[in-house]
């Protein structure tokens, strides 16, 4: 970009530019202003979208300091697959395989349009072509899935200073409408085990249609994901029986996800006794695992088809055994531990806080509109926390001073929400208000935890041991403890 001559630049057809700061041109036809800088050799020109002299000159201090982080280079392979391969090649160490897999799968689906296009050559033009390809082609769920993994690949190439913006930024993401999620009932659930067990005459049918069915139930009475007990087709890690533990009714299942995915659940009865059935079948050994097969596809397609049912998926009897557990009565951050999230319960909440038609009809006649005596009304915002509610007579003030006179150490004052989360859990008398026990339990946690996790006193214990150091939780208990010893000594020991 030179600064011409009005004669020259009309007679050639070319803008006019006039350099009116370092680095900086106001266009003459325009008045927009235009910066030019040279790094490495190479100059690099970018219009600042504006007229305001002022507002360029801020504009061209940010892009010059963008600038300072780019890195000139003549690598020939910076084209969009090689870059989109080394972002996910960065993050494999935290991937499961599957996951990694399906990224490899987008990567190809973006690169077959990008082609060799160097990722500095890539265009908003470019982008904007993609999105009106794809989007005609790709459902919103596979569209969002590329456009979010396209803006990772050029966000990753920004750190490294390869590329000074995102390309993509501009483009909307579409509303991805979740499908309803199919949930069988009992009725089906036996009825597709039973269609499976029942062979045909073809060669190894009985065994194989016998694994198909073990495996299903399997799911389904413990709401594992199917490759957390095939191993997935490369059998890698499934669930053997060393990991079934019939003394303290409990399987260990090794998880594929993230890191909250391993995990201990307990054995429901029908668990059980299927288990220990299928253990005297196989008089296995301990390193043996408990389904010989990688999936069940066929044969519950098949099942489905002969019922007239709609086709059930393996993840589908995951929702059944959760939503079997919720209409039990069993709590939403319970059931997210035995399904091995690690959110508390938001994720279970979301998907599986659904019931099935039936149990909505049953529980939907349980609902009258003529004040029936039994009624119990529900907490409030504008309730009183309930400390304040246990001190606002003498017998509920006796009680929090009695509670507080068993401890040398005035945990529910500390400013550490270690100490006052871990000293209030234990306690059965609220010293704390419930607003700041729940910010200290935020804090002592690392995640959200919602007011009626405090009805299940023993997981959140559980979980706390699970999350913080061990050096962390001894300090914390010996603070407490230690104190309480000095006092009552025969009272309340949980905080040991």
């Amino acid at each position: 970009m030179n600064a011409t001559t009005h004669e020259n630049a009309q007679a050639n057809g070319h803008p006019v530019f006039h350099n009116v700061g370092e680095n900086l041109y106001r266009l003459e036809s325009s008045g927009g202003y235009y910066a030019l800088i040279k790094k490495g050799g190479k100059q690099f020109r970018r219009s600042l979208k504006t007229k305001d002299r002022k507002l360029a000159e801020r504009k061209l201090k940010e892009l010059k300091e963008k600038m300072g982080v780019l890195r000139v280079t003549q690598d020939p392979h910076g084209d969009f697959n090689s870059m989109a391969h080394r972002w996910l090649d960065s993050r494999l160490h935290r991937l499961a395989e599957s996951t990694a897999e399906w990224y490899g799968y987008l990567i190809k689906n973006l690169a077959e349009f990008f082609g060799a296009t160097s990722i500095r050559n890539i265009t908003a033009e470019n982008c904007e072509g993609w999105a009106k390809a794809r989007r005609g082609t790709a459902g919103a769920k596979a569209f969002v899935s590329e456009l979010d993994t396209m803006n990772a690949v050029f966000q990753y190439a920004i750190r490294h200073g390869i590329i000074l913006t995102n390309p993509a930024a501009h483009i909307e993401r579409p509303t991805v409408r979740q499908p309803k999620i199919q949930v069988p009932s009992l009725g089906e659930f036996q009825k597709i085990v039973a269609t499976i067990r029942q062979a045909d005459d073809r060669k190894d049918s009985q065994k194989k249609t016998k694994a198909g069915a073990d495996l299903i139930e399997i799911l389904a009475y413990s709401g594992a994901r199917v490759a957390e007990i095939t191993g997935g087709r490369k059998k890698k890690n499934p669930l053997i029986w060393s990991h079934v533990n019939f003394e303290n009714n409990t399987v260990y299942l090794p998880g594929t996800k993230t890191e909250s995915s391993p995990r201990w659940i307990p054995m429901p009865h029908e668990l059980r006794t299927f288990l220990e059935k299928l253990k005297a079948e196989q008089n296995p050994g301990p390193s043996d695992a408990l389904i010989p097969i990688s999936s069940a596809r066929k044969c519950l397609e098949t099942a489905c088809r002969k019922l007239g049912f709609p086709q059930y998926t393996h993840h589908d009897f995951r929702h059944f055994f959760a939503t079997t557990c919720i209409e039990s009565g069993v709590d939403i951050p319970t059931i997210s531990r035995w399904l091995g999230h690690c959110d508390g319960g938001a994720l279970a909440m979301k998907r599986y806080g659904h019931l099935r038609q039936e149990h909505s009809l049953a529980m939907s006649k349980r609902v009258s509109f003529d004040k029936p005596a039994n009624v119990i009304l529900m907490p409030t915002a504008a309730d009183k926390p309930a400390q304040a509610q246990t001190s606002a007579t003498p017998d509920g003030r006796r009680a929090v001073a009695k509670a507080k006179a068993k401890y040398g150490y005035a945990w529910w004052v500390s400013q550490n929400p270690l100490e006052v989360f871990w000293g209030q859990i234990h306690e059965e008398a609220w010293l704390v208000p419930l607003e700041r026990l729940l910010v200290a339990a935020k804090q002592a946690m690392g995640r959200e935890v919602f007011r009626q996790e405090l009805n299940d006193r023993d997981a959140l214990i559980d979980e706390f041991v699970e999350r913080i150091p061990e050096s962390s939780l001894n300090e914390v208990r010996a603070r407490i403890s230690a104190r309480v010893e000095r006092g009552h000594g025969n009272d309340r020991e949980a905080t040991k």
